[in-house]
């Protein structure tokens, strides 16, 4: 690294950035050593010349670790406490094994003093960390580097690992490069060369836990698991993994090779089921699309959709639908909350959209699943159409086992707190998230009793965000105002509402308990304009809770709201994320 391309020296001339950068010392750290830790006093601070170092806080009452920031070269870390004079704010791990130079507080102090003005890089620094903290940013934290490893017998990884260096070029700016053998001539110098040589590199691995696999892994900011469906791991691999994800910044996706004529994914291995993954992402041979999505997914480029609640505003998810995929935005990962959790994993079990509308119309159109009225001990319907149609729609689908990463989110009760479902039979998932207290029977189960997720989150754009895979676009169809009008009443009705006292404009119990459930809150509203890239609300305000029947109308409203997003150009920052 040349002096004057240390940041705090760039403004400097030459002779004194060159004087300065000779008292800096340099320093190699192995992967996953600390740097410093949050309350040590601050000794120097330190510029990244290769590798990556992450900064995160743990709090004083739960003891948990949140995540700040991740470095890379040339990025400066540890001057708040030299600035400050205050203990370490924050602990700095290096991620992978990295080359740093350390300018000790004796040494900056002489700098600041010969050099003024490099106070003016600090305050910006500062300035834009404090600016960070206060809008709360999401994290950046889109690899660079990637490790290839087959846990089960049957993958062929330097092959999967030319496949994915070329689907990453095809989706992100640069050149990828790939290594699956240690160079004769590579030393430290050699490997921080080549990956500056490229814009990511891909490390493939071959055995388990040998010296060049650990140097992969070591190297590598995310890692990539491959199996092969029904396979047993490979000897040692859950043991060595387990070591290996130990770090609260190690994230790990299992890669399932599938048929290319699977109708649905066929699972893993109970025990490489069991392995420390966030993801499981299933690639189906021959599919070029598969492999473009796992490299936007593994890159954090992927585009994620949420779908809200809403009931039968809902339909208007399909309108989006039909808008995205006619722009040819095709989607990476799903989520929703009760019937956009039902649209969503209709998406996610890798239907077609005419075969989504088809559904859709046969479960709610065509029929009301919610008029087997009972005695309301547990509920007014005894759910038994729901629980019927859900098993005919999904069948015994896993989440797990889907073409596309999904989660739904419910309400427990018995916790007081949202639950997002994330593994399981997927028709389970679903009537919990569709519960809606007083109208449907809740899901009990040994977690506690769940309801409709309306309750507590009805836009989950934040569990979207926080997967760090990529911008969201969230759909919001339940925050629009409800019984603005008066329906039509029968005859029936309106005899029965004089009989009982009540007006005409007084809605009945089945509405007011699903606007209830699916109602969305200022407060969550707000959270999904701060998560998600973009919020789209089709203008449903005239459209009831339960009008099943009104189909195409609300679902022209979803394709039209869509249409003019993408005309003007606000889902321009989801529609390319790799840009």
């Amino acid at each position: 690294m040349s002096p004057r391309d240390i940041p705090f020296l760039a403004g400097l001339d030459e002779a004194s950035a060159r004087d300065i950068a000779a008292g800096m010392v340099s320093l190699a750290v192995p992967g996953g050593r600390p740097l410093f830790e949050q309350g040590e006093e601050g000794d120097g601070l330190y510029c990244l010349v290769s590798g990556s170092v992450g900064i995160s806080t743990r709090e004083p009452r739960s003891g948990l670790t949140r995540r700040i920031a991740r470095l890379h070269p040339p990025e400066i870390v540890g001057e708040m406490a030299l600035l400050s004079a205050a203990p370490r704010s924050a602990t700095a791990t290096a991620l992978r094994d990295s080359h740093l130079l350390h300018l000790t507080r004796p040494a900056f102090e002489a700098v600041v003093s010969r050099h003024p003005a490099t106070l003016l890089y600090f305050g910006r620094l500062l300035a834009e960390r404090l600016r960070a903290v206060y809008e709360a940013k999401p994290l950046d934290d889109r690899p660079r580097s990637f490790a290839v490893l087959a846990v089960t017998e049957g993958p062929a990884p330097a092959g999967f690992g030319r496949d994915l260096a070329a689907a990453l070029d095809a989706v992100l700016p640069g050149k990828t490069g790939c290594l699956d053998a240690w160079p004769p001539e590579a030393d430290a110098a050699w490997f921080h060369a080549y990956e500056a040589a490229h814009a990511r590199t891909v490390f493939v691995a071959h055995e388990i836990d040998c010296p060049w696999c650990q140097l992969c892994l070591r190297h590598a900011d995310h890692v990539l698991l491959l199996a092969d469906p029904g396979a047993p791991p490979r000897p040692g691999a859950a043991v060595y993994l387990a070591r290996s994800a130990a770090s609260d910044w190690m994230r790990m996706d299992l890669v399932v090779r599938q048929d290319a004529a699977a109708a649905l994914p066929r699972p893993v291995h109970p025990d490489v089921a069991a392995l420390p993954t966030t993801l499981a992402i299933h690639v189906r041979e021959s599919r070029p699309a598969d492999l473009a999505r796992l490299a936007r997914i593994v890159s954090g480029c992927a585009r994620g959709l949420v779908l809200g609640g809403g009931g039968a505003r809902g339909l208007a998810h399909l309108g989006v639908l039909q808008a995205l995929d006619e722009a040819g935005l095709s989607i990476d990962l799903v989520g929703g909350t009760s019937m956009g959790a039902i649209v969503a994993a209709s998406l996610a079990m890798g239907w077609a959209l005419s075969e989504i509308r088809e559904r859709t119309i046969e479960s709610f159109v065509g029929r009301n699943p919610l008029n087997d009225y009972t005695l309301p001990y547990l509920a007014l319907t005894r759910g038994a159409k729901v629980d019927a149609g859900l098993a005919d729609r999904f069948g015994s689908a896993s989440i797990e086992n889907l073409w596309l990463p999904f989660f739904c989110v419910s309400s427990n009760l018995t916790t007081g707190s949202a639950m997002v479902h994330r593994r399981g039979p997927l028709a389970a998932a679903l009537r919990a998230s569709i519960a809606i207290p007083g109208l449907l029977p809740p899901v009990c189960t040994q977690e506690g009793v769940l309801v409709d997720g309306g309750m507590m989150n009805n836009l989950p754009a934040d569990v979207m965000a926080r997967t760090g895979r990529g911008p969201v676009l969230a759909v919001d169809v339940g925050s629009d105002m409800a019984f603005q009008a008066v329906p039509a009443r029968t005859w029936r009705g309106r005899a029965l509402r004089r009989w009982l006292g009540a007006s005409e404009a007084m809605p009945a119990i089945a509405p007011l308990l699903l606007r209830a459930a699916t109602v969305s809150s200022d407060a969550q509203t707000m959270m999904a304009v701060s998560r998600a890239s973009v919020v789209l609300k089709p203008a449903l305000s005239g459209v009831d809770l339960r009008a099943w029947s009104s189909f195409e109308s609300t679902a022209a409203l979803g394709y039209a709201c869509a249409r003019e997003a993408i005309a003007d150009g606000r889902l321009a920052a989801w529609a390319e994320p790799g840009a």
